[in-house]
Order: C-alpha cells, then sequence, then structure tokens
C-alpha cells in the first residue's frame, strides 16, 4: 500500500511514453526510417518495465493471499465466531455405550435428520437420533480413541484452508492408528460435466456447489473432484485412499465418496 501510488505513477508514465511514441509515428511516418532504431529502442523498453511491474503486482496479490491466510488460521482457529460456543454433551450414554463395545466408537459426523443405526450420531442440533450433541471440531472424545469417522455433505460447508489446516488433522488426530476415515461429498466433476451435456439442470447445479442457503449453515464453500479431495487427505497424513463411488445420484445431487486410513 505505501508503494501503490508511486508504481500506479510509474505504470502511466511509461503508458503516456508509449502513446507519445505512437503520435510521432503518426505525425512523422516519413522519418520512420531516421527514428525507427530509437523507436524500437524505446517500445522494448516500456514492454520490459511493464511486464516486470505485472509480475511485481502478482507477487504482491501472492503474498496478500499469504498473509490472509496465516492471520485466519495461525493459532488453529478460524475467525472467532459472534454465537456462543457449544457445550458438549452426551444425550445417550447407554447406547453410546453399547454401541462402542459392539463395533468399536464409530461416529456420523453432522448427521442431521439422517442418522445412522450402527454409528454414534453427531450434530450441532439435538434432533431425533442424535446421540451427541457437539460440534464436530469439539468432539468430547479422547485422541486416538474413535476407530472410524463418517460424515456425508459436510466437508463442503468448510472452507478447503480451514479443512487442510485444522478439521483434517483435528479428526485424524482423534482416529485410532488404523482407523478409518470416510466423507460423501457433491462431485463436481460430475455435476459440471453433467450440465454440459444438459442432464444437470443450471438450478441443481447452482443449490449442489453452492446450497440451498436456507439457514445460516446451508452454505457451501468449496467443490471437490476425486482428484482434488484424494490430495487434501494425503496431505493430512491419510493414507490408502480410495474412491468408494463417484457420479453417484442422490437426488438432484451427483455424490462422491472415500474412504482414507490414518496409518497404523
Amino acid at each position: 500500500e505505501e508503494h501503490l501510488p508511486e508504481m500506479l505513477g510509474m505504470w502511466s508514465s511509461y503508458a503516456g511514453s508509449q502513446r507519445r511514441v505512437q503520435r510521432q509515428l503518426d505525425a512523422h511516418g516519413d522519418a520512420l526510417d531516421r527514428y525507427g532504431e530509437t523507436i524500437v529502442e524505446h517500445s522494448v523498453a516500456i514492454g520490459d518495465r511493464g511486464r516486470s511491474i505485472l509480475e511485481l503486482w502478482e507477487r504482491i496479490e501472492f503474498v496478500r493471499k499469504e498473509l490472509m491466510f496465516e492471520f485466519r488460521y495461525s493459532d488453529g482457529r478460524p475467525e472467532p465466531s459472534t454465537s456462543e460456543p457449544l457445550a458438549a454433551r452426551i444425550v445417550d450414554e447407554q447406547r453410546l455405550d453399547d454401541l462402542t463395545a459392539a463395533h468399536g466408537l464409530r461416529l456420523n459426523l453432522g448427521c442431521g435428520h439422517l442418522p445412522i443405526d450402527d454409528y454414534v450420531n453427531v450434530d450441532m442440533r439435538e434432533l431425533p437420533g442424535v446421540d451427541v450433541v457437539a460440534a464436530i471440531d469439539d468432539l468430547p472424545f479422547e485422541d486416538g480413541s474413535i476407530v472410524e469417522i463418517h460424515s456425508a455433505h459436510v466437508l463442503e460447508h468448510f472452507p478447503e484452508e480451514d479443512l487442510s489446516r485444522r478439521l483434517l488433522p483435528y479428526w485424524y488426530s482423534k482416529l485410532t492408528p488404523g482407523g478409518r476415515f470416510r466423507a460423501v461429498v457433491p462431485d463436481g466433476t460430475a455435476m459440471v460435466e453433467g450440465y454440459v451435456s444438459g442432464d444437470v439442470p443450471f438450478e441443481d447445479l447452482r443449490a449442489v456447489l453452492y446450497g440451498g442457503q436456507e439457514y445460516e449453515g446451508d452454505f457451501h464453500f468449496t467443490m471437490f473432484s476425486p482428484d482434488s479431495l484424494t490430495k487434501l487427505l494425503a496431505g493430512a497424513g491419510f493414507v490408502d485412499i480410495e474412491i468408494e463411488a463417484q457420479g453417484r445420484r442422490n437426488d438432484v445431487c451427483l455424490e462422491l465418496q472415500v474412504a482414507a486410513l490414518r496409518p497404523a
């Protein structure tokens, strides 16, 4: 910001010089032979300086983005919320104990209105079938105690930088060695290809990629392809990453399912 006026002034000066050169060409075409070499030299110099300014501007923009990410995530947390923190609590302790004894501790994160029978269902809202009311980044379980974390249409509700820096490492830490992470997300590649081919209406594409936007948490921040999701999980330390389904229809959504392991 300190040097921006000077940079813009330089840019304007070079552009003005180039315009003056062009006017000289227009007014003195008959003197082209005499001044040709000088004009070409000036034009080349102006072009080189212009490219240098553009490259500098791109570097400044890159640093700005990196600094914004660092400010937001350097303490391991996102920007503070204006709402009160959610106090985690177990709604059905007996069911939690029974399921853990039978299968190990397996969580269905962000279950919403779709709890799974053999999993401990976790959601921020105390809906029917929810066993634990908690934020998905503040689970009331010890590190290394969960044998499987399952989530369906949860990851897209968070910025990718938040997933890579905070959420995936957090869930990774909660899994036992050899524990499984499984996620279902909208298949961005299949949705876009379906729209291009005419099989997916624009309204469905928009709703799936950006969320229904009917309430505060109903917004999507990112989209995934099989390759991008694989790289995201690998970056968090997961191994044996397998795409279990892609382009699978779920109502208006074409979805992608992936499974990965924490190394044993």
